[in-house]
């Protein structure tokens, strides 16, 4: 389990790549065990993902009938849905590599895409956990939710690019197959496990 000070060097590693400096590759450990270890992006991640489970929970309980009760069944599914949503893209990307051509890409493009996610799952907390704190927030937190997905997505852009060598249209496509499968899963396997009010 890397600690905060590693996870930092990571994070200022993956800031120069947005940049279009590939000095970044030197502030990540891109090898086979570098690899293993960027899995350990989840657990760092966890706590803001649990803001966000807290969030949804709010949400969820606020669109059922008074009395509703959920308990740690409901946490686990959520769990469940955020780790396929995680390593769907993954697995994807690893299948692909080869009839596509970009296998040199596969270890940077996860061990770098592990990493972004942790700052990004705290930046996406921060719309969650005003809506836990300031009631009636909806409004104001839907806004900033959308612009961080926006900036998430360019800076995933700008950093697959960067690690493709400005591969643009590899970088675009990588992007999609990060956000579409992603989205898709989410979504169905919340519906299918009751997470969604009806």
């Amino acid at each position: 389990m890397p600690l905060l000070e590693e996870v930092l060097t990571y994070v200022k590693g993956l800031w120069l790549l947005i940049q279009g400096n590939r000095e970044g590759f030197r502030w990540l450990d891109i090898s086979e065990s570098g690899l293993w270890r960027s899995f350990a992006a989840i657990l760092w991640s966890l706590p803001a993902i649990a803001v966000t489970w807290a969030s949804w929970r709010l949400y969820y309980l606020s669109a059922m009938p008074t009395g509703t009760t959920i308990g740690f069944g409901f946490i686990l599914k959520l769990l469940v849905v955020d780790l396929a949503s995680w390593l769907l893209p993954i697995i994807l990307v690893v299948i692909l590599s080869r009839p596509l051509g970009f296998q040199i890409f596969v270890v940077p493009v996860i061990v770098t895409t592990n990493w972004l996610s942790v700052p990004l799952s705290y930046a996406m907390a921060l719309p969650a956990a005003i809506r836990l704190l300031v009631p009636g927030s909806q409004g104001l937190t839907s806004l900033i939710w959308l612009l961080l997905v926006v900036v998430s997505v360019g800076l995933l852009f700008r950093l697959l690019r960067t690690v493709t060598g400005n591969q643009t249209l590899l970088a675009a496509a990588l992007t999609a197959l990060f956000l579409l499968p992603s989205m898709m899963i989410g979504e169905f396997l919340q519906r299918f496990f009751g997470l969604v009010p009806s």
